[in-house]
């Protein structure tokens, strides 16, 4: 099989299917999927979502009120059209290279070879969708429309990012606070800002990225990261408009309310100021396991250690579809994909040795799925 499966991955990665500009190379490799699980006898249906992402297909072993597992995977790369050209894939000392290689077409087409490779009588007795969502680098805006309702009627989701260097799969993900700032002050001369009247838009940013930047903390976990976006033009003329990008990761959802509170005293700051802003705000929920995801998990290390597997899970601060899935009820196991390391740059690297190992564990997963269904 892994031989086969590295034909088809060679494949796949020398395909540009960048979140923004490759939305035919999304199409390219919905067409690969789609053509193979119908093959298998699965429905498929394609669902186009330009111009905001690419082509979401999905598949299922057969239309259902309830399904006892979705799988789900991300054909989208961040890297733009043109890439694919400029360092294709290859293979060096067992170690496969190419861009999106591990974030996450590795993962991707695993799924396709499990469920191609599934016996008969756990499709049989199992309700299965598997997901290729084009937009998930971009934050699946437009792909969680189709797939919301998927996740609203399964049992349980496997998420097939990458497995973490040491074999580690993600049971729990930080949760994510994105702020967009937009600062209009009222511009003059340098030389005449205390009589002037000017008032800096980038002074009033300044005092929200050293605000901000104090929400940063090792004992609650939580991390702060900001850009300037814009501002200012020379620095003679006090500048009219600034702008800023946040980026607040947290495992804590009561972080939200201290968030949401120190805005409201910035906010009040810059009226006082006589400063204008403008913000948008987006929220992606944590991952957490509940008390049954934690059953399942205890579940998992047990049934791993009994059939001489390794199971081992660890946090993550990175979001994934499972961020987004999870609040809709099932029980959400992530990392479950082939490992490797340097995403999102140019030496991004799959380790061979764990396709087997990945595939092997959800056929093990899957199994039992079918084994315990009804009772």
């Amino acid at each position: 099989m892994l031989n086969r499966y590295l034909k088809d991955l060679e494949y796949i990665v020398n395909i540009d299917s960048g979140s923004t500009d490759c939305f035919e190379g999304s199409k390219q490799i919905a067409d690969f999927f789609g053509e193979r699980f119908k093959s298998m006898g699965w429905n498929v249906k394609e669902h186009n979502l330009e111009p905001n992402a690419g082509t979401c297909l999905v598949c299922t072993n057969r239309e259902a009120e309830k399904y006892d597992l979705m799988l789900i995977g991300h054909t989208d790369t961040v890297f733009l059209k043109g890439t694919v050209q400029q360092r294709p894939f290859r293979i060096e000392n067992n170690i496969a290279y190419g861009p999106g290689i591990t974030d996450m077409k590795s993962g991707c087409l695993l799924m396709y070879y499990i469920l191609k490779e599934l016996p008969a009588e756990i499709n049989d007795k199992l309700n299965i969708v598997a997901v290729f969502n084009p937009d998930e680098e971009i934050g699946s805006f437009a792909s969680r429309e189709v797939y919301k309702k998927y996740a609203e009627i399964s049992d349980y989701v496997y998420l097939y990012e990458a497995g973490s260097k040491t074999g580690a799969r993600c049971t729990s993900r930080k949760g994510g606070y994105f702020i967009r700032g937009e600062f209009f002050g009222v511009p003059g001369h340098s030389g005449s800002v205390l009589t002037s009247g000017a008032r800096s838009a980038v002074s009033e940013a300044a005092k929200w990225v050293v605000a901000l930047d104090k929400l940063q903390s090792l004992e609650r976990n939580t991390s702060v990261n900001i850009i300037i976006d814009n501002g200012g033009i020379k620095s003679n003329i006090v500048p009219e408009y600034a702008s800023i990008k946040v980026d607040i990761r947290f495992f804590c959802s009561d972080e939200i309310e201290r968030i949401d509170n120190l805005l409201s005293e910035l906010l009040e700051g810059a009226k006082e100021r006589k400063i204008e802003v403008k913000l948008e705000r987006r929220i992606k929920p944590e991952l957490q396991p509940t008390e049954k995801g934690k059953a399942y998990i205890k579940h998992i290390e047990e049934l791993a250690q009994k059939n001489n597997m390794e199971f081992k899970h660890a946090p993550r601060g990175g979001h994934s579809d499972a961020n987004i899935i999870a609040p809709y009820g099932p029980i959400c196991i992530d990392g479950m994909g082939p490992a490797g390391g340097r995403v999102h740059a140019p030496e991004e690297y799959l380790n061979i040795d764990t396709v087997m190992p990945s595939f092997e564990l959800s056929n093990l997963l899957i199994k039992d799925l079918a084994d315990r269904k009804g009772r």
